[in-house]
């Protein structure tokens, strides 16, 4: 590529016939300075064109590193989101079975509760026929002691005016195992 100084440092072999050289020195003056803006212009927009590369690269790698940050993200969630419906399909599915088991543990304490009911019921009907019975039997023994003959007092064997050896000898009599002796004297025990 020719540069503004190879125009400007250029020189032509001198002909009888030639150019006015004037002319030509000015022409490539204007154009010198033409062509030196132009190049300064272009050198300016490639340095430009290089940062603008460089940002674009920078920009792919970027595009690049955000969609391979997008894709997994959107990985991630998919991940997530079918481990929480399996978590939430496990939870639901134990909460059912937990409370089918809580409702069958219910149901096997309401039959126990009805059948230890019953039973205490049959009990109480029972006990109570018992304690009837036992009723019955205490007012047919106290109908029994109503109607019985009222004792009659019994008399001391012993009279009042006989001495006190009399009585020591009952007393004797009933500690070695004799029968006392029945005085013709004494009275009659009255019914």
């Amino acid at each position: 590529m020719i540069t503004p100084m190879d125009i400007h440092n250029k020189t032509f072999s001198r002909g009888i016939r030639g150019y006015n050289q004037e002319e030509v020195e000015a022409f490539l003056q204007e154009l010198a300075g033409d062509y030196e803006r132009i190049y300064r212009e272009h050198r300016e927009m490639e340095e430009e064109m290089d940062t603008i590369k460089t940002k674009l690269r920078n920009y792919e790698k970027m595009e690049s590193t955000m969609s391979s940050t997008l894709v997994m993200a959107q990985e991630t969630a998919e991940s997530v989101k079918r481990n929480a419906e399996k978590e939430a399909e496990l939870s639901v599915r134990e909460a059912r079975n937990k409370a089918h088991q809580i409702l069958a543990e219910a149901e096997a304490a309401r039959v126990k509760l009805n059948s230890e009911l019953m039973k205490c019921e049959g009990d109480m009907n029972l006990y109570m026929e018992k304690i009837l019975a036992n009723f019955k039997s205490a007012m047919s023994l106290i109908e029994s002691a109503k109607n019985a003959p009222k004792p009659s007092t019994v008399q001391s064997p012993i009279k009042e005016d006989d001495n006190e050896n009399t009585a020591d000898e009952s007393s004797e009599n009933l500690f070695e195992g004799k029968e006392p002796e029945e005085e013709s004297g004494s009275e009659e025990v009255k019914e």
